[in-house]
């Protein structure tokens, strides 16, 4: 919804010049986020020391600078405190069949081993000793695991390496294929899961070669994982660019036998007609259902009306028509495709939201010349549009395998098929994942996991999402390791490299636990999910994750294939700690909270940068509040429950939340550092340092954005939509306050209002005071229906106590960020 009015106001609101010293000041920033980034070198893990430096370029400043002290996240680990009570597996020289699960005498699976343990009450620990440990089926941990810890084995010399795989073991029998001449792919028969009837989502959608993943048969040729396979929706440097083809537009023409019409406007949505798959899947790939409450009388944001809206505000939801209307068909330009499929309906279309929202995936019907039709799929975003005119690849089609690292599985005959980067030294160590899930906690406590590398699970972009809440995700209730109503589970030490999907997600109603000092990387979706689940607007019960905390964790290259992907997401959720993570490199926003639910909120000390590099319209963090909830998490709302369902105990109005004390860069296409959207209330953002972005609110509710360092927000080369120090698109709502901060532009403009005039600017919406402006020759400019001078403005009841001085030097901004 808002997208449209980013683009209105660009038109309108001039660029801010770039610095003159900008690559001088670009690198000293860099450079401080590299020490910010650098603080905790016994908590946050590294894989590789030149990551963060590489990622922030400082190759293109003073040269790479390795992070010193840096450790692998399996050596963060401590040993149990109790290990008295401890059993071993061993996947070398252990035994199922007679081994006791000593030290001595290990079992050979982790599966076996758990269902041997002795039951006690006293803590647990099984070690597992240095290997890979290739997955047949799911490790299930339940209500009788509790109290367990699951580690690699740490001795005098280190803790081992242990690596979980979601390939059930190594592909062997490799010949020569015909498929290219001089022997260039191979092709070995294997017996693996299939596709159930009516094209559910296939089994087969990745392959590791030793031990890297290789890349499903695809036009145009590029890998998805790096750099050059991405479309970046506004390169930022010489090296990125968009290797994908460009659609000339869709449909949402009716196909026989496939529903993509919408569900009328009303208070009880239902579930949508178009659940993704149509007539033609069994199972459901997307739900959605949703009942609008309206709000007592005096709630601040949910009854007001907005005006030029064109309806009452019972929700801010309410007006969006399905989430689910999607084309049916894409057309591509003449000679994109210049080759034949004999099989279109095993190819898979990734492309993207027309507004650069998200990404859609679907599973292709049929071609035709210049016609893609399209079968189920386009539910991994949640908002819908027309296609228009957009980026694309093909993928899993057999005639476009022609490049090293390019594979096919062929299920009709139960062949697979690779282009091997080389052969030289033997040929490489093929595995192919079946599994999504590799760990699963469900009905326990006081697990911990520790120190285990945990790697190649399925993709999972074709199989179920959901729509959670009012925000624009949705998402796969699913990941590699699976958490749910469990309480005072710890995830830590661990490495997730490559997983097909989520990497880990709290499911509904888990408590108290922690996911801190892992590393994930190339995560096919989001790093950690929080994901709870309500009856309609009633999330009174205890079904929604609750006081857990995400510390230190060092996050990214994240959504290889879901493009409305983050390093951590949450939705139905209360009282979350996000502290001292590094989040990078990722194609929308790096932390997104896709609604408010009850609030208590703290995101502190994070390290955000290089998001929103394929998408649109974002910002670093992304926020939602469009639908209210009635939950036992707010605070105390002076309604009386029978104008809230009859709910005893039920709040509407959810506690405060802060984001405090993070570095977050702004970039690429990001408009803001920090972008309450639609709705989002009861926020404090205070003691940020904020660079090329500054704050934004759009309608909500009781939102502060103080004592901020904000940097040139809106620059040209590293923001979208000349966005300033604090944008409103709101005019309505009370309680939004701009203070206590300094910020520096180059031209003297610092807001961004676009509903200011000077016989329109209410004093409870517009609230800012005691704010310090840096700008060349101190000039001030505040288009509120016209550029108003700062006495000017001053008059107008804003910005009492603040001051416009002189830019800030170089020096000064590093000294006014140290402080």
């Amino acid at each position: 919804m808002t997208s449209m009015l980013v683009l209105a106001m660009a038109l309108s609101l001039p660029d801010p010049p770039i610095p003159s010293n900008m690559k001088e000041m670009e690198c000293a920033i860099h450079e401080l986020a590299f020490q910010y980034g650098s603080r905790y070198p016994d908590k946050i893990p590294v894989m590789n020391p030149n990551s963060l430096s590489d990622a922030l370029n400082l190759w293109n400043c003073s040269g790479t600078v390795p992070q010193k002290n840096a450790k692998p996240a399996k050596d963060l680990i401590s040993p149990p405190s109790d290990a008295r009570n401890s059993w071993f597996v061993d996947t070398k020289r252990g035994s199922d069949a007679i081994g006791k699960g000593s030290i001595d005498s290990p079992w050979r699976s982790v599966t076996h081993a758990l269902a041997h343990l002795p039951t006690m009450s006293d803590r647990r620990t099984l070690f597992l000793r240095e290997g890979t440990y290739y997955l047949n089926e799911t490790i299930s941990l339940t209500a009788a695991h509790s109290k367990l810890t699951i580690s690699a084995y740490i001795s005098d010399k280190g803790t081992e390496k242990v690596t979980l795989s979601g390939a059930g073991g190594v592909v062997t029998g490799w010949n020569c294929s015909n498929l290219l001449p001089d022997c260039k792919v191979y092709e070995a028969k294997v017996d693996l899961p299939k596709r159930g009837e009516n094209l559910a989502p296939e089994v087969v959608n990745q392959l590791f070669a030793n031990g890297k993943r290789m890349i499903r048969a695809k036009y145009p040729n590029a890998d998805p994982a790096v750099t050059e396979g991405h479309c970046f929706s506004k390169p930022q440097f010489a090296n990125e660019k968009c290797n994908w083809l460009t659609s000339t537009g869709g449909n949402t023409a009716q196909d026989p036998g496939r529903l993509v019409g919408s569900v009328a406007l009303g208070p009880n949505r239902g579930n949508s007609p178009t659940v993704g798959c149509g007539k033609e899947c069994n199972s459901t790939c997307a739900t959605f259902s949703f009942n609008i409450y309206d709000p007592p009388a005096g709630h601040p944001v949910y009854n007001k009306p907005l005006p030029g809206m064109g309806w009452n505000n019972n929700s801010l939801f309410s007006r969006f028509p399905s989430p689910f209307g999607r084309p049916a068909d894409m057309g591509v330009a003449k000679g994109d495709l210049p080759r034949q499929w004999k099989k279109p309906s095993t190819g898979i279309v990734h492309t993207f939201h027309s507004l650069l929202w998200g990404g859609w995936m679907y599973r292709i019907k049929d071609r035709q010349d210049l016609n893609i039709t399209l079968a189920y799929g386009g539910y991994q975003e949640a908002r819908g549009a027309q296609m228009k005119t957009n980026h694309y690849y093909v993928e899993n089609l057999i005639e476009e395998l022609d490049v090293p690292s390019e594979w096919f599985f062929d299920e009709d005959t139960d062949t697979v098929y690779l282009y091997p980067n080389s052969t030289e030294g033997g040929f490489p160590e093929v595995t192919i994942p079946t599994l999504d899930t590799l760990i699963s906690v469900k009905d326990a406590h006081d697990v911990v996991i520790q120190g285990l590398t945990i790697t190649q699970t399925r993709a999972t972009f074709m199989e179920q999402y959901e729509v959670p809440s009012g925000g624009d995700w949705s998402i796969h209730r699913g990941a590699a390791v699976y958490i749910e109503d469990s309480h005072r589970i710890n995830v830590t030490g661990c490495e997730f490299i490559e997983t097909g999907g989520n990497a880990v997600i709290l499911s509904n109603n888990v408590t108290f636990s922690h996911i801190e000092s892992n590393e994930f990387y190339r995560t096919g979706d989001s790093g950690i999910v929080s994901l709870g689940m309500t009856n309609g607007i009633n999330g009174m019960a205890a079904t929604y994750p609750m006081n857990n905390t995400i510390a230190f964790n060092h996050m990214h290259e994240y959504g290889v294939y879901g493009k409305q992907t983050s390093c951590y997401f949450q939705s139905l959720t209360a009282n979350s700690t996000v502290f001292g993570n590094i989040c990078y490199n990722g194609p929308r926003a790096g932390f997104n909270y896709n609604d408010g639910f009850g609030g208590a909120y703290q995101m502190s000390q994070n390290l955000l940068f290089n998001h929103v590099r394929e998408t649109a319209d974002h910002g670093a963090f992304n926020s939602w509040d469009r639908q209210p909830y009635l939950t036992r998490s707010g605070v105390d709302d002076g309604f009386p429950d029978s104008v809230k369902l009859g709910l005893k105990g039920s709040s509407i109005v959810k506690a405060q939340s802060h984001i405090t004390q993070n570095f977050i860069i702004n970039g690429y296409s990001g408009v803001w550092a920090v972008d309450h959207d639609d709705g989002s209330q009861f926020y404090n953002d205070s003691s940020n340092f904020m660079v090329w972005g500054g704050c934004k609110n759009f309608l909500g509710h009781s939102k502060s954005c103080d004592h901020n360092l904000i940097v040139y927000p809106g620059i040209p080369n590293r923001a979208n939509g000349a966005r300033r120090c604090q944008t409103d698109d709101n005019g309505v709502f009370a309680n939004q306050y701009f203070y206590d901060n300094q910020c520096i532009t180059g031209d003297g403009i610092f807001y961004t209002f676009a509903k200011c005039t000077t016989t329109n600017l209410p004093e409870t919406v517009y609230q800012t005071f005691n704010n310090q402006f840096y700008s060349p020759k101190t000039t001030f400019v505040e288009n509120c229906g016209q550029n108003l001078s700062f006495s000017e403005w001053q008059k107008l009841g804003q910005d009492r106590g603040s001051n416009v001085t002189e830019t800030m030097s170089l020096q000064e901004v590093c000294f006014s960020f140290l402080d």
